[in-house]
C-alpha cells in the first residue's frame, strides 16, 4: 500500500501541470487542470477560475483526460514592456509573444494609463479590444479610443495548435 502511495504521488509530481477530472466524495466530477497541491489543499483551474479542493474532499483523480484550454486563462506574472513612439506598453498573453509592436500616438496633453482586453486568433490577429478594464488610472473616452484602436494595430505570433482565442490584456501608459 505504501508503494501505491509513493507512485501516485511520484506520478503527481511529475505530470501536476497536466488534464485532470478529480472525483469528490459528494459524487461530483471537477474537469481542471491541477496547478498545485501544497499542505493537502489542490489548487485548481476550473471554467476559469482558480479554485482550491481540501484532499479530504477527494475520491480519486483521473489523470491524463482531456480538458481543453479555453485561451481565458491570464496567469500571474510579469508583463512584458516596450517601449513604442515614446509611450509605455505593457502586455500579457498566455504562451504569445507579440511581433508588430501596436501604432501609438496622442494629440492632445492627457495621461494615464488604459488597460485594454484583447482577444486574439491563433494566426495572431487582435479580433477586438475592450479599454478600460480593472488597473486603468483614467476614465478619459478619448484616451480609451486611442487605446483601442492602438492595441487593434498589434499582432501577436500564431499559435495554430493554442485555443482557437486567447484572451490578455495590453496596457498603453499615455
Amino acid at each position: 500500500m505504501k508503494t501505491l502511495y509513493t507512485l501516485f504521488f511520484l506520478g503527481l509530481s511529475l505530470s501536476t501541470f497536466a488534464q485532470h477530472s478529480i472525483v469528490l466524495k459528494s459524487g461530483d466530477k471537477v474537469d481542471c487542470v491541477v496547478l498545485s497541491l501544497n499542505d493537502d489543499v489542490w489548487q485548481v483551474y476550473e471554467n476559469g477560475k482558480e479554485r482550491t479542493i481540501a484532499m479530504k474532499e477527494v475520491s480519486s483523480i483521473f489523470f491524463n483526460e482531456y480538458v481543453p484550454y479555453d485561451g481565458i486563462f491570464i496567469p500571474s506574472g510579469n508583463e512584458t514592456i516596450l517601449k513604442v513612439s515614446g509611450f509605455t506598453v505593457k502586455y500579457l498573453m498566455k504562451d504569445r509573444k507579440m511581433i508588430r509592436n501596436p501604432k501609438v500616438s496622442i494629440g492632445s496633453q492627457d495621461k494615464g494609463s488604459v488597460v485594454v482586453k484583447v482577444i486574439v486568433d491563433r494566426y495572431g490577429n487582435v479580433l477586438s479590444a475592450e479599454p478600460g478594464q480593472s488597473g486603468s488610472t483614467t476614465s478619459n473616452k478619448y484616451l480609451y479610443i486611442k487605446a483601442k484602436t492602438a492595441a487593434k494595430t498589434a499582432k501577436f505570433d500564431e499559435s495554430l495548435k493554442g485555443p482557437l482565442k486567447t484572451e490578455g490584456t495590453i496596457t498603453i501608459v499615455y
